[in-house]
């Protein structure tokens, strides 16, 4: 491709501090084919790895290589960010295929693998990170930026549509969503569940997720306001510490709930307004049970659970005001509609009644349900392309 001579002139100004040379602690390219994976950060990992699996369940001599602007994990390479050391990194490696993750595109690394006549797929393009392309106010940067990506998957319909401005053909460009991220539905024992699921009934309840001990008020509160619209609702809380989980029981009944201790091995009765469970055997059992996750952590640290967890297995998800962890999650969820946030603990209570009162939950859960497998349908595509780039490669 050739570059203007406006862009060259750009690019010649442009001395960024050398990263990714290769050298001679670098190991040796494998056999089989090499797909080169540029991530802009680590939350690109975990799409990496799907990837990598799919490749791998369909038996492929492929090795997926991934990149990061910076690490001192020996697993991830340094992505090169000039034009010698790309060509070094290209030598070396000869990637069969690129795969640029994200939409914050580094002309210098691009315009290089260009060169190389490597074919590069640009996914998860986000509209947003454009903005962040060094150099993009030079005239003609962006569309030969894009015009370099043989496919490129859009993030949503907003992206794809400023893509398409820079001239990108039809053909090339699709919306796809976000990738798959591997994660599983948490493990739970089908056994288990079927014989609490008796004991328990058909009466309200929800789960209240890895509570950290100075939202146990709230959390009581908030029980106790769904409790008198709904008749005989069970919450089940799990603590995040086990060791609080005694102190927990104690100020729950000092409180004058009911309580029933698993760790006790006390069962739950009619009577029972709270269930205490541990947090060791994890919470898959408990999002199966409750229609209604609550993220423990969200009314205080912000350090919630995965709110995929419950999501990937039809129970609905409320969370407060804070959310520091588990971040790409939520914001996934968000946009879908597939969460129900609140934004003080005054609108606790109320939020979880209109979750057991409505058909909400079930919405929210559908919602979800579509939020966390169309990642699978974009992986699908992604592999799709990747085989039909590896087409009539010998190995």
């Amino acid at each position: 491709m050739a570059l203007s001579p406006l862009i060259a002139a750009y690019l010649a100004t442009v001395n960024p501090t050398e990263r990714g040379m290769v050298g001679p602690e670098t190991p040796q390219r494998p056999a089989g084919a090499v797909i080169w994976t540029v991530c802009a950060d680590e939350t690109r990992l975990a799409a990496v790895r799907a990837l990598a699996a799919r490749l791998v369940e369909d038996g492929e001599l492929v090795t997926v290589l991934a990149s990061l602007p910076q690490s001192n994990d020996p697993n991830f390479q340094i992505t090169p960010n000039t034009k010698a050391a790309t060509r070094a990194f290209i030598g070396h490696w000869k990637p069969d295929i690129v795969v640029w993750f994200g939409g914050v595109l580094d002309a210098s690394t691009i315009f290089e693998i260009n060169k190389s006549e490597t074919p590069i797929l640009l996914v998860e393009a986000k509209a947003a990170e454009f903005d962040l392309t060094a150099g993009r106010r030079v005239p003609g940067l962006m569309r030969s930026l894009f015009s370099s990506f043989s496919e490129i998957l859009a993030l949503d319909a907003q992206s794809a549509a400023r893509i398409a401005r820079f001239g990108v053909a039809e053909d090339k460009l699709r919306t796809t969503g976000p990738l798959e991220d591997g994660i599983s539905p948490p493990s739970y024992n089908e056994a288990e569940r079927a014989d609490i699921s008796l004991t328990l009934g058909s009466r309200p309840k929800w789960f209240a997720a890895h509570v950290p001990l100075n939202e146990l008020s709230s959390v009581c509160a908030a029980h106790r306001h769904a409790a008198r619209r709904a008749h005989m609702t069970l919450l089940i809380l799990c603590p995040r510490n086990a060791s609080d989980e005694q102190e927990i029981v104690t100020r729950l009944r000092a409180d004058g709930l009911t309580v029933a201790c698993r760790e006790a091995e006390e069962q739950p009765r009619d009577a029972t307004q709270v269930y205490v469970v541990g947090p060791e055997e994890g919470i898959g059992l408990w999002c199966r049970l409750a229609p209604i996750t609550y993220l423990g952590g969200s009314l205080s640290d912000g350090l919630i659970p995965d709110p995929f967890s419950p999501a990937t297995v039809g129970s609905a998800v409320l969370v407060g005001p804070h959310v520091n962890t588990h971040k790409a999650h939520y914001d996934r969820l968000l946009t879908a509609s597939a969460l129900n946030p609140f934004d003080t603990t005054k609108n606790f209570g109320p939020a979880v009644e209109a979750l057991l009162a409505t058909d909400l939950a079930a919405q929210l859960a559908l919602n979800a349900w579509d939020a966390t497998s169309r990642g699978a349908d974009a992986t699908n595509q992604l592999v799709s392309l990747v085989y039909k780039y590896l087409d009539g490669t010998a190995y």
